[in-house]
């Protein structure tokens, strides 16, 4: 039987694992999401926009 202390030791190796698993998948988006954000913001000025922020956003589908 295992004692209340490494019970709670094992429950926190599995949480630490699981977020080190679900940031090691998700790592490319977070990087590429201020791109995207950057891309989708400046797309919305008149004139300009479009051309400068198209550029911007493909470095996030890069990225991904």
């Amino acid at each position: 039987m295992r004692s209340g202390g490494e019970r709670m030791r094992m429950k926190r190796m599995r949480v630490v694992m699981l977020v080190l698993a679900a940031l090691s998948l998700s790592g490319c988006g977070l990087v590429a999401l201020p791109f995207r954000v950057t891309g989708d913001v400046i797309s919305v000025v008149p004139v300009i926009g479009k051309p400068i922020g198209a550029p911007i956003h493909a470095v996030g589908d890069v990225i991904d």
